[in-house]
């Protein structure tokens, strides 16, 4: 609204209309401007006023001065370094929405800006605030409440920072929280490609241990939140085994092993259900295929247990009725020969495993033939 209003009361002034001004502005050569940012001093004594400020943490009055000096002298070279300022105070105040377009303005201006590092520095930490879930303005309007998500834009931030550093530590913090925030927004291929970059660019950087934690946890995430491709399985392998190459030395490896050891409880436990479906089916040689198959590719797994017990239980059940069978004898009556009761005859039937491998599951039929007659 104070936006509308202030463009309406702009075109009445260029029409010459007389109009009643609100307190806080008023008319200097034909713009309508807050009355906080009208010059009362030269330009070296609001420049000298704002650095005074920022030396006394005063983040209000840096802003008004460096406003000051913006908007009376943007032709002087006060107001590129006043840009700075007026960025630094956004900060402060947790206006980082507001901080990162003055930082962005204040690169623009110059080629080699005095404060470029600083301002890279800046950017990266609105990056991280966003990250963390500091939010922005509706519309971009300071006057309106923060309620937007600024996820998107704390990407395009670390982007920033890695072009602009791309071999400085603070590159690698923004691969690193990059590579973060694309996780939570489910890219998968894009986060792993991140802290791949960062492996790449610093391979013995302090969080290069933790960009081999990130890749497994990927994978990890991606297996739990969609199908449980093997291919998934098999890179977070490759990436602990060469984790433990870089640092053999690192605790961490640990950590990596416990999150594989997670993805291998995923797998089997769909093998595991798969199992169980079969066995609530009344088809108990399908069962024991995918069971056997649990325990011997995820031993260690709670799912490879599971699977143990439910194979001892159906051995066990399997062979009591084999016994039966072999107990039960028929005595024909016309000739006195015992006849022992038939053995069910196997049929093979197509399965398909989770993976898309086919199995054969046997079928039992029972024939009816009785000789002598």
């Amino acid at each position: 609204m104070k936006l509308i209003k202030s463009i309406s009361i702009s075109l009445l002034l260029a029409l010459g209309l007389p109009v009643a001004l609100p307190a806080a502005y008023t008319v200097k050569e034909g713009k309508l401007i807050n009355q906080k940012e009208v010059s009362t001093l030269s330009v070296q004594e609001h420049y000298s006023a704002a650095l005074e400020a920022y030396e006394k943490k005063d983040w209000r009055t840096l802003i008004d001065q460096s406003a000051i000096v913006i908007k009376n002298f943007p032709a002087t070279p006060f107001a590129h370094e006043a840009r700075f300022y007026l960025g630094v105070g956004y900060f402060n105040i947790n206006e980082y929405q507001l901080a990162n377009r003055e930082f962005s303005a204040y690169l623009k201006k110059q080629t080699t800006p005095k404060y470029f590092e600083e301002t890279i520095q800046y950017k990266f930490a609105i990056a991280e605030k966003f990250k963390e879930g500091a939010k922005k303005h509706l519309m971009g309007w300071r006057s309106l409440p923060k309620w937007v998500p600024a996820n998107e834009e704390a990407i395009a931030i670390y982007d920033e920072v890695i072009a602009a550093l791309p071999h400085h530590d603070v590159g690698a913090q923004a691969l690193y929280g990059k590579a973060q925030l694309l996780l939570k927004e489910d890219d998968f291929l894009s986060s792993i490609d991140a802290y791949q970059t960062l492996l790449r660019r610093f391979p013995g950087h302090p969080l290069a241990p933790e960009a081999y934690l990130g890749i497994v946890d990927v994978y990890l995430t991606q297996c739990q939140s969609e199908y449980p491709d093997p291919d998934f399985l098999d890179l977070a392998h490759i990436s602990v085994r060469k984790f433990g190459q870089d640092f053999p030395q690192d605790e961490r490896i640990v950590k990596a092993q416990s999150l594989l050891l997670e993805m291998k409880e995923v797998y089997g436990s769909n093998l595991y259900n798969t199992g169980l479906f079969f066995e609530r089916t009344n088809k108990p040689q399908a069962s024991i295929i995918y069971y056997s198959k649990v325990v011997g590719k995820y031993p260690g797994t709670q799912a490879a247990n599971r699977s143990q017990k439910r194979l001892n239980l159906l051995r066990e059940k399997l062979e009591k009725v084999k016994k039966k069978q072999k107990a039960k004898e028929v005595v024909a009556p016309s000739k006195g020969e015992p006849v022992q009761e038939r053995q069910p005859v196997i049929e093979p039937v197509d399965l398909v495993m989770p993976t898309g491998e086919p199995i054969l599951e046997p079928k039992q039929t029972q024939q009816s033939e009785i000789p002598g007659e």
